[in-house]
């Protein structure tokens, strides 16, 4: 919104904002405005929804949630975090570095570091700022450069933007351009970043880890790698620890909102940079930590995913599941295998019509357009997790399949 008024030759903040507001009342008015919906009931596979655009609540299935396992609703998960509400009290009202941190956080970072095959980790109090803090720290000068895939997430854009660096995307996934930019700019800078998420959360898709990791041999950089969709669900330890490429990789972050039900975030990596992090990552550095009683939902969280396989393996086969129902019905799912299932409407004006009716029919779930995506990307997408219904699946489907038809998507 800010560059279309740029554009049009507006920088005043102030009318900016206007712009903004006269935009959101418009989309409410078409019952189309979806940055205020909320789940009433909380996160879980179904419940109540109000939708800001109609002010109205609804019974609906639930699929924007990350909760890949569930396991915010487990009552093992739920009497560790109640227990240590009740040991070490709501907070820890400062940042790591001024003493925030208690048994527990040091427990998760020993727990987390064996996890992702590092020698250390280091906590943040959110996935975002752990990108944030850790690129940005890592990353500070011009003698520093950084090539990022393409569709990586804002945490980690914006990490390098502030380092002031030099940088530049790569292809989404495309190794000849990510080698094409090493050859070219390797040798002229002391501190090379690769960056790339192992699971694109805007289309499901892995990254190619064990060829990028090939390309270390040939090129002198530091590989850093986003775990966040990944971490719980390939392996305990993410994408990288199942294909065995822990080693090679020099950073490893994750996020704890995901597979683990709860907040924070994690870089593991050697001692050296956790020292380095430890004075660089502002985030780290003046940020309050996390509190006990989600460092405890972590732990517990862990214990569940590494004694219940067959849990994960349900989320496996419901994800197998939807994807091939949506693609029976004829719709574009891309070429992800992940349980971030997205289906490609291709058109803003038709997405959001169809997520309005979608909401109608009781299936809430994220549009994703400009400028998370290119206007021709727009998409759907559904976040599958453990417990969800194979009927909770089959409804959607059907509805989509309905609206599809009557958008003429299929």
């Amino acid at each position: 919104m800010r560059k279309r008024c740029t554009d049009q030759g507006i920088v005043s903040v102030s009318e900016i904002a206007e712009a903004c507001e006269a935009l959101r009342q418009k989309q409410v008015a078409a019952g189309l405005w979806c940055y205020e919906n909320y789940t009433e009931s909380g996160s879980h596979s179904e419940g109540l929804v109000k939708s800001a655009a109609s002010s109205a609540s609804r019974h609906s299935v639930i699929w924007p949630i990350n909760h890949y396992l569930g396991l915010n609703r487990h009552p093992e998960v739920i009497q560790a975090t109640i227990q240590a509400l009740q040991k070490y009290g709501t907070g820890c009202g400062t940042s790591a570095m001024s003493g925030g941190h208690n048994q527990l956080h040091k427990d998760l970072e020993h727990r987390l570091a064996h996890i992702l095959r590092k020698e250390t980790a280091i906590l943040f109090p959110t996935g975002y700022s752990a990108n944030l803090g850790a690129i940005s720290g890592l990353t500070k000068g011009s003698d520093s450069f950084v090539l990022f895939d393409r569709e990586c997430h804002a945490s980690i854009i914006d990490g390098f933007r502030l380092s002031g660096c030099k940088f530049l995307p790569f292809r989404h996934n495309d190794m000849a351009d990510l080698e094409e930019k090493l050859r070219n700019h390797s040798q002229n800078y002391a501190n090379v970043f690769v960056i790339v998420e192992s699971v694109y959360s805007m289309s499901g898709k892995e990254a190619p880890l064990r060829e990028i990791v090939q390309l270390k041999q040939r090129y002198p950089f530091y590989f850093f790698v986003d775990e966040a969709h990944a971490f719980g669900l390939y392996d305990v330890g993410g994408l990288c620890r199942k294909l065995g490429v822990s080693d090679e990789v020099d950073f490893v972050m994750t996020t704890f909102s995901k597979s683990t039900a709860s907040i924070g975030g994690v870089v593991a990596t050697s001692r050296a940079f956790k020292s380095m992090l430890q004075v660089e990552a502002s985030s780290h550095v003046f940020q309050a930590t996390l509190t006990p009683p989600d460092a405890a939902t972590i732990l517990a969280a862990l214990d569940v995913i590494e004694k219940t396989p067959e849990l994960v393996q349900s989320l496996w086969d419901k994800t197998a599941y939807l994807r091939q129902a949506f693609a029976q019905h004829g719709f574009d799912t891309g070429k992800g295998v992940s349980p971030i299932v997205p289906v490609y409407i291709r058109d803003s004006a038709t997405l959001l019509q169809m997520g309005r009716e979608m909401f109608k029919h009781g299936i809430f779930t994220t549009a994703i357009t400009f400028p998370a995506v290119k206007h021709s990307e727009v998409r759907f997408r559904f976040i599958v997790n453990a417990s969800h219904t194979y009927e909770q699946m089959d409804q959607t489907v059907a509805v989509m399949a309905e609206l599809g038809k009557k958008f003429g998507v299929i």
